[in-house]
Order: structure tokens, then sequence, then C-alpha cells
């Protein structure tokens, strides 16, 4: 993996040049690169210098003219984004230099911040820094503690469970398959484009079954995989998916509703219309968003730390080299490149970890 790096002293920025049309997909003609003076801290911050920076589908919504439930990134600004990075500087007590911490550090080489304890915006020292940086972003991280809480919490999965997962090749997605086989599901189904994802669901990850949805009926193809009905629907996309399982959910099944990718961006956003099934079926369904419940990551997080060390959890990050393929790593979440949790590596850190 080669990285570029800026010259000695300068800070390369991505810069919100553009909102995307409704239509329109995410690209580098929304961004611009630009090269700046690396900060210094004042008293009570530190210098971060980018290790690496996640992508979640949410990151469009930053700059989109659509209605959103987080805070718009303004045209000129530094793309707002959280990431992975490594104490450059410090006058700030709690940090030196070498710590690694999760922190909001926007798409650039370096950041100066005054660290923030609780919250979105939170700058928390890594729980395991001797392992590779982007597990941090990905199976360790905010996805995998996504996962964990939507289908432990949100969902109620008990052991013996049908569980099926929309985009489960995608970055919560494969996450969340890992975790309701830890969670002792009996059966689990992922959904995902493709017969390539669909054999890295089942081979990779350890469904029980996968449905591509490119190239088969998602009804019928559950119907044979789930012949009992779903207990637990872990929802990432919305639209025909969503409909499809709700009409076979068991008596007092749970949907978790993470994301909707497939009606986020549109003029006519699909339904449900079939609604009704959640009272035929004394359902629930319910959306939840993983930061309410940061008082829980440390607790969360060490579990998925045992088992990641177990063996029974496996890296799912798929990683793209250099700050300047940063928009188009998005980009790559809603054409279907990404397999996993879409990490681009920025920088190097300077102890060798272990993957």
């Amino acid at each position: 993996m080669t990285l570029s790096t800026p010259p000695e002293g300068r800070n390369r920025q991505w810069l919100v040049r553009a909102n995307p049309a409704l239509d329109e997909l995410v690209g580098p003609e929304h961004f611009d690169l630009v090269e700046v003076p690396v900060p210094s801290p004042a008293s009570g911050q530190v210098l971060l210098r980018t290790l690496c920076l996640g992508t979640s589908p949410a990151q469009r919504g930053y700059i989109s003219k659509t209605k959103s439930m987080h805070e718009k990134a303004p045209l000129g600004s530094v793309m707002r984004g959280r990431g992975v990075a490594e104490v450059a500087a410090s006058r700030h007590a709690d940090f030196e230099p070498g710590d690694q911490v999760m922190a909001t550090t926007g798409w650039q080489d370096y950041v100066v911040v005054t660290p923030v304890q609780q919250g979105v915006l939170s700058t928390r020292k890594l729980a395991n820094p001797s392992l590779a940086p982007s597990l941090n972003l990905g199976i360790l991280g905010a996805a995998g503690l996504t996962a964990y809480f939507g289908l432990s919490d949100v969902a109620n999965l008990a052991p013996g469970n049908t569980v099926v997962i929309s985009a489960g090749a995608g970055g919560i997605g494969s996450c969340a398959i890992q975790v309701a086989r830890c969670l002792g599901a009996g059966r689990i189904v992922g959904i995902a484009g493709g017969r390539k994802k669909s054999a890295w669901m089942t081979d990779y990850l350890g469904a029980t079954a996968a449905i591509d949805y490119k190239n088969e009926n998602v009804g019928a193809a559950l119907d044979r995989h789930c012949p009992e009905g779903i207990d637990v629907f872990f929802d990432n996309v919305g639209g025909p998916q969503l409909e499809a399982a709700l009409e076979r959910l068991k008596l007092g099944a749970r949907v978790a509703i993470c994301g909707y990718i497939a009606t986020d961006y549109t003029d006519t956003p699909a339904g449900p219309k079939n609604y009704v099934y959640l009272v035929r079926r004394r359902a629930r369904m319910q959306g939840f968003f993983v930061f309410d419940y940061e008082q829980e990551f440390e607790t969360a997080g060490a579990l998925l730390a045992r088992w990641f060390s177990a063996g029974k959890l496996r890296p799912c990050e798929d990683i793209t080299a250099g700050l300047e393929n940063m928009p188009m790593t998005l980009q790559g979440l809603f054409t279907g490149a990404n397999r996993g949790v879409s990490v681009c590596q920025v920088g190097e850190a300077r102890v060798r970890r272990k993957v």
C-alpha cells in the first residue's frame, strides 16, 4: 500500500466545493483539495496526525441540501469526518505524543482539537492501540458497536433466532452478520448485490445463507432460506427489501432500522406500503443511532475485543490508500464498490501494529 504524504510543514485538506443535487452521485467535483500550513496547538489542545478515515452514507448528508439528522458542513469548510489519529504534539495534560485516538479529524492530514469527553465529537484514546488502526473504524469501532446495539438492544436478538440483514456485505451489515453469530442466532441470512459479495458473506463472514438481490427475487429467496419466517430484520436499505421482510415476519418479530440508503436521495421515498404486517405479526420496528449508547461504548467495546481475540470476529475493512482518494472512497458507498467497512488510510503509525 503506497501512501502519498504532504510536503514538510504542509497540511492537505478537502474542502466542500458544492452541494450534490438530490439525484446526483457524490464525487470529486464536490470537493477541492488544498494545502495549508500545519497548525500549532494552544494550551489545552493537541495536534493530531490522521492515520485513517472512516466513511459512511451519512457523509453525503453532510453536504447535501436534503433534510438530515446531521449538522451540515458549510461550503468552503473542511469536509467533516471521524478517524483514527496519532497525537503529533500536545499541550493537554491527558495526551502525549504517540497516543492513538478516535476523533473528529475532518478530511485532512493534521488537525488541532480541544479534546471533548462526551458526545458525537468526543476524543477518545484507543482501548486497543496495539491493533491495526483501521480495526477501530471497523469491527472494533463504530460499525461494530452499531451492529451490536442494533441487534442486542433494539432487536433483542435471542439464541436460535432467524436473522436477516440487508446490505450484509456493506460496512454495518458485515459487522452485523458476525455479531449475530456471536449472539447465538440460529440462521443468519445476508442480502447483497452480486455473486462475489454473496459468497463473501457466507464463506468469510459466516452467514448461513446469502441472497443476491441483483440476480434473484428477494421475496422468493427469503421464503426458501427462512421457511418459518423472520425473528429479526436488521435493515440498512429500506425500500423493496424492507417490504419483502415485513411480509415474512414471525409473530413478535423485531425490525431494527439502521439505514435507508435505497430511499434517502430520491424525490419519492418508498413506503413501506405494507406496514400492516407489523400489526398482523404484533411486531416492532424501531430506528436507532449508535451515539445514543455512548455511555455503554466501553463495556460493549471490551466485549467486541474479547470476541475478536478469540477469533469469533474477523476484520472486515475495505481499505483505500491515500487522502487524495477520499472523495472516490465516499462515492463507492453509493455504487456498491466497497465490501465491508470502507476506510481510507491516510498515514502510517509511528509504532508497528499487529492486525
